[in-house]
């Protein structure tokens, strides 16, 4: 005897549906895992306690949160991408791309990464939020380990909304739909940040999703993600 809905739930992992169903549901427990098992106040609550800590605390929860970030969104996506859906990383924003498109993009859009980055950083909403490490204006050193895992956290952002689900679904949903699919994800994520950061996150993952598919790479948005966290946080702490 067949129960229709569980019929209905095995055919979301056959044949052609495999690949986009495997992809949208590890995209979601990751992005969930992130927010709540990635979060500061997780480690607060359920780790800091156990660990014998030389550092302070409040910067431990910041790289264990960016860390998480590059460990669920990036690394876990990719194994899920290379041995389960048997997809090469190369094809999925990973590969070398185009040198010339990308440096061209990168330069492009330059100008306006510092001028947002200079202008928003007196603004209070965001001097709310960021540093996620609320400690790293305290010496150049500190400020330089939060810029190399602010670089962490971005790789597995980028690579999770413009390679896994963005280059992901492309060959099932098609190239529209990859990128406003990602577009759409990312956006989300961005419902607990200022506001004027949540719209904008909309034509962001619109701009660096078609430069994803423009430079074949994953590379020129990465780049441009991190260089606008590190400079907005740069002039937060010492601007």
């Amino acid at each position: 005897m067949k129960i229709p809905i569980v019929d209905d739930l095995f055919e979301l992992f056959r044949g052609e549906n495999f690949r986009p169903t495997t992809i949208l549901l590890t995209s979601v427990v990751m992005l969930v895992a992130w927010k709540t098992a990635g979060s500061q106040a997780f480690f607060h609550r359920h780790l800091a306690e156990r660990m014998a800590l030389s550092v302070d605390p409040v910067e431990v929860a910041a790289w264990y949160q960016m860390a998480m970030g590059l460990v669920l969104l990036g690394i876990v996506p990719a194994m899920v991408l290379r041995l389960v859906c048997k997809m090469p990383l190369s094809c999925a924003g990973l590969g070398r791309g185009s040198l010339v498109r990308s440096l061209t993009l990168f330069a492009l859009v330059l100008p306006f990464i510092l001028w947002i980055s200079h202008d928003t950083a007196p603004v209070g909403e965001f001097r709310d939020v960021y540093p996620f490490n609320r400690a790293a204006g305290g010496s150049t050193r500190a400020f330089a380990v939060h810029v190399l895992m602010l670089g962490m956290l971005y790789l597995g952002w980028e690579f999770h909304f413009r390679g896994f689900l963005q280059q992901g679904l492309t060959g099932s949903l098609g190239a529209s739909a990859g990128v406003w699919v990602q577009v759409l994800a990312s956006a989300l994520m961005h419902f607990d940040r200022p506001e004027v950061e949540l719209w904008a996150s909309v034509p962001a993952g619109l701009l660096w999703g078609l430069q994803a598919n423009y430079t074949r790479a994953i590379w020129t948005g990465f780049a441009q993600h991190w260089l606008l966290g590190a400079t907005l946080d740069y002039f937060i702490c010492f601007g």
